[in-house]
C-alpha cells in the first residue's frame, strides 16, 4: 500500500526567503492544503521569530534550534498548528513509543491528503514536510532541509518528483516527533495572542543549561570574549565548531527579526492609529541591522577559512561582542513596547 501527495512546495534552506526549517515546512504543508500563509508570518505566529538561545556549558550546534523558543519543548511546534486555525496534532517519540504508531499516524494523514511535518527521519531532528508512504509506511519520502547534505543526510535516495526516499527513518535517532494541521477551528490567533506569546520567548530566563532571551546575549558575549576558548594554533573542528555556532546565532536573529519587522510594519502600515507597530518593527529592524554589519566583520556570509581566520582575532570578537550588545538593547526596547501594546489590546 502507498500513497504520495505530490506538489508540496519544497522544503530547502533559503525556501520563502526563510533559513528556519520548522516555519517553512508549516507554509509549505499550509500552502499545499490552500492556506494563505507568507513565511513572516509563520515564523512570528509559531513563536521562532523572537527566539535566542545559548548553552552555557560547551559551544553547542543546538542552541537555536526553535525546540528551545519555549520552554516547554513542543510549544513552538503546537502554536505553529494551532495559530492558523487547527487542531494539533502531533506524536512525540518515547522509550516506549513503537514504529507502529508513526507509521499508523502518518498513514492516517496522508490518506487524508494532509503532508505531514516532522522533526528528523533524515539528518538532525529539524522540521521538514513527509509527502507520502509507500511499502505501507516502511518508506517514506518527502522535503528535509538536509537531503542534499549527505555528509548530515547519510545515503538519501531521490524520487523523481525531487522528494527524498528513505526507509532506514526509524532507525534515526533524531526521529523525535510527527506532527500535522488537524480539525479546523476557525480561531486563529489574534494580535494579543501573538504578542503575549513573543513576550514569553522574549523573556530573559535560564532554563537547565541555556540561557534565554537577554540573557542569552550575555552568555554569547561572554563565550565569545574567553580567550581560553580560541587561539592561533587552535585545531580546525573546534574552530569550525565555534564559528557553526556563531553564524548559527547570526542566523536566527537575522533571520527572526527581520521577519517580526516586516511582520510588524505590514500590520501597521493597515493600522495608522497604532504607532507602537511601527516602534516594534523599528527596533526588530535593528536588531537584524546589527548582524548584517556582523556578517560584514567576519568577510561574508560563508562559514570558510577567511571566516575562521577572523574569528580568532580579538579585536574582531570585541567588535562582534559590542554588536551582541546592540541587539540586546533593540531587544529589551522591542520587549518594553511589545508589553505595552499587550497591555492596551
Amino acid at each position: 500500500m502507498s500513497a504520495v501527495l505530490y506538489g508540496v512546495p519544497k522544503v530547502h534552506y533559503g525556501a520563502f526567503g526563510g533559513c528556519t526549517p520548522l516555519p517553512i515546512s508549516m507554509k509549505s504543508a499550509a500552502n499545499f492544503l490552500g492556506v494563505e500563509l507568507s513565511y513572516e508570518e509563520a515564523i512570528v505566529y509559531c513563536g521562532a521569530a523572537f527566539r535566542i538561545t545559548w548553552n552555557e556549558t560547551c559551544w553547542d550546534g543546538g542552541n537555536v534550534d526553535a525546540i528551545f523558543a519555549f520552554d516547554a519543548p513542543w510549544k513552538v511546534f503546537r502554536l505553529g498548528l494551532e495559530s492558523l486555525g487547527y487542531e494539533s496534532n502531533l506524536l512525540v517519540r518515547t522509550a516506549n513509543t513503537h514504529k507502529s504508531e508513526f507509521i499508523d499516524f502518518i498513514k492516517e494523514k496522508i490518506n487524508k491528503g494532509i503532508p505531514i511535518i516532522a522533526c528528523g527521519i533524515i539528518g538532525p531532528p529539524e522540521a521538514g514536510v513527509i509527502t507520502g508512504y509507500r511499502n505501507n509506511g516502511e518508506t517514506l519520502l518527502g522535503w528535509n532541509v538536509f537531503q542534499e547534505y549527505q555528509d548530515v543526510a547519510g545515503v538519501v535516495n531521490l524520487d523523481d518528483s525531487g522528494y527524498y526516499i528513505t526507509d532506514k527513518w526509524w532507525e534515526n535517532p533524531d526521529t523525535k516527533a510527527v506532527m500535522s494541521y488537524g480539525e479546523t477551528t476557525g480561531q486563529r490567533f489574534t494580535l494579543k495572542t501573538i504578542i503575549e506569546n513573543a513576550i514569553e520567548v522574549m523573556t530573559p530566563r535560564k532554563h537547565g543549561d541555556y540561557a534565554k532571551a537577554g540573557y542569552a546575549y550575555d552568555t554569547w558575549k561572554k563565550a565569545l570574549l574567553d580567550e581560553r576558548e580560541f587561539s592561533e594554533n587552535m585545531i580546525s573542528p573546534l574552530l569550525v565548531e565555534r564559528l557553526m555556532c556563531q553564524g548559527d546565532a547570526m542566523d536566527c536573529i537575522s533571520d527572526g527579526r527581520s521577519s517580526a519587522s516586516k511582520f510588524f510594519k505590514r500590520l501597521a502600515d493597515n493600522d495608522s492609529m497604532q504607532p507602537l507597530l511601527y516602534q516594534i518593527s523599528d527596533q526588530f529592524a535593528l536588531a537584524a541591522s546589527s548582524i548584517y554589519k556582523m556578517y560584514e566583520i567576519l568577510g561574508g556570509y560563508e562559514r570558510g577559512e577567511a571566516q575562521m581566520k577572523a574569528m580568532v582575532k580579538p579585536e574582531v570578537r570585541l567588535k562582534l561582542a559590542n554588536l551582541i550588545d546592540e541587539c540586546k538593547v533593540a531587544d529589551t526596547k522591542a520587549l518594553e513596547l511589545l508589553t505595552d501594546l499587550a497591555g492596551i489590546l
